[in-house]
């Protein structure tokens, strides 16, 4: 069977003002899981650009392990992303870190949950959701 890796990024798990924040319905936490369980099969990669959950995070880290056993998991920590490294391996994930970089298909990728420009050639991110609220701060402003 084919491996694959799937990215996700800001699923905010528990977060109940998504709904009116990003028009997510109501069920979106249960959503999230429910799906992932149907697509990520043994042997896949799973890397999540941060946001993981909004409070009861052991709980969430529960819910979300217990369907997608024998996968590599990697978090790249997002700003709701408090705990501590350790405290994110001991509840599931098989690496964490702030950010990584590696090389696909020739190209030098960045992975992150705020954009970071710099000398990568794709910088593959999360941290906005369906709003545009954040370009309007002056760190993600670009000129030319």
């Amino acid at each position: 069977m084919k491996k694959r890796t799937w990215i996700i990024t800001d699923t905010h798990l528990g977060h109940d003002a998504m709904v009116q924040y990003c028009g997510r319905p109501e069920n979106h936490s249960d959503l999230i899981i429910q799906n992932l369980f149907k697509v990520v099969k043994e042997g896949d990669v799973l890397i999540h650009l941060g946001d993981f959950c909004i409070g009861k995070d052991a709980e969430w880290h529960q819910r979300f392990f217990a369907g997608l056993s024998g996968i590599k998991t990697i978090l790249v920590r997002g700003n709701h992303d408090g705990k501590s490294n350790a405290w994110y391996l001991e509840h599931g994930w098989g690496f964490v870190c702030e950010n990584f970089t590696d090389t696909y298909f020739g190209k030098r990728i960045t992975f992150s949950h705020i954009p970071i420009l710099g000398v990568q050639n794709l910088n593959i991110h999360g941290h906005f959701h369906n709003t545009l609220h954040r370009l309007l701060r002056k760190e993600f402003v670009v000129d030319g």
